[in-house]
C-alpha cells in the first residue's frame, strides 16, 4: 500500500507522499481501480446510488457490522458502486452474530432495489453480494456447526476425485439445504426491516451520493443524525 501511495506521489511530482496519497492507496486496496467518474447512464447511477446507500445503512444499523468506510457510485474494480468497511481491530475469530451482520450488509443493495424500484426492476447487481451471503451461510452450516437444525458437526465432500463425491443421505442434504436458505432469507428480512423504517435516511444517503459520488463514514452518520453533510467550505 505504501509502494503504491509513493508511485502516485511520484507521478504526480509531490515533494512527499502525504496522507491523501496514503488513503488513495488504501481505498485501492479495499475497493479496487477508480475509474475518472461515474458512467453516463444516469438511471444506472440511481440505482446503483440506492443500491449502495442500502448497505451502507444497514451497516450503520447492525450492531456487529464493521464500520463504514466509504460508499461509492464512482465504479471501482469490475462493479458500477462500492461499499467498504473498516475493521475496529484485527479479528483472530469471527462470531456466528458478526457473520450474520455481514450477510445482512450484504443482502442491503439487493433489498434496496426491491423497495424503491418494486420486484420486477431488481437487478443482477447484487450477484457478489449474494455469492458472498450464500457462503457465509453455507459455511455457517456444513462446516462451523452453527445450525442446530443441521446439527454441530461438518459435512465434507470428497474433493479429490474428478466428479466431486458426497456421502450424505438425500434427507440430510435436505436439511443442509432448507438451512441455507433459511438464514439467507432471515437476513434479508432483517435487512428490510431496517430499510423499511429508516427509508428517509435512505433516501437522503442516495441522493448525496448522486450529488457528491463518494461519502465517507462522517458524511453517512451526519446524513442520517442532521438530515445534511457538513463540509469543510460547503453546504
Amino acid at each position: 500500500m505504501v509502494n503504491q501511495a509513493a508511485l502516485r506521489a511520484a507521478i504526480d511530482k509531490a515533494d512527499a507522499v502525504s496522507m491523501m496519497y496514503l488513503e488513495s492507496a488504501r481505498d485501492k486496496v479495499l475497493m479496487g481501480p477508480e475509474r475518472k467518474s461515474r458512467i453516463p447512464d444516469e438511471e444506472a447511477n440511481v440505482i446503483t446510488a440506492y443500491h449502495e446507500a442500502g448497505h451502507a445503512l444497514v451497516a450503520h444499523y447492525t450492531k456487529d457490522s464493521h464500520p463504514l468506510h466509504k460508499v461509492t457510485i464512482i465504479p471501482r474494480g469490475p462493479s458500477l458502486g462500492h461499499t467498504a468497511y473498516i475493521p475496529e481491530k484485527e479479528h483472530y475469530h469471527v462470531t456466528k452474530a458478526q457473520m450474520l451482520a455481514q450477510m445482512d450488509t450484504l443482502m442491503g443493495g439487493r433489498v434496496a432495489e426491491e423497495l424503491i424500484f418494486g420486484h420486477e426492476k431488481i437487478t443482477s447487481g447484487a450477484a457478489s453480494d449474494l455469492k458472498q451471503a450464500t457462503a457465509i451461510a453455507t459455511h455457517m452450516v456444513k462446516e462451523w456447526g452453527m445450525s442446530d437444525r443441521a446439527g454441530v458437526r461438518t459435512f465434507e465432500e470428497d474433493r479429490n476425485t474428478l466428479v466431486v463425491v458426497s456421502e450424505l443421505s438425500p434427507t440430510t442434504t435436505e436439511i443442509i439445504d432448507a438451512e441455507i436458505k433459511r438464514l439467507l432469507t432471515e437476513s434479508y428480512e432483517r435487512a428490510k426491516s431496517i430499510l423499511k423504517t429508516h427509508c428517509k435516511e435512505h433516501r437522503l444517503i442516495a441522493e448525496a451520493l448522486l450529488k457528491h459520488e463518494t461519502l465517507d463514514a462522517n458524511d453517512v452518520k451526519q446524513l442520517i443524525s442532521n438530515n445534511v453533510i457538513l463540509r469543510a467550505g460547503k453546504k
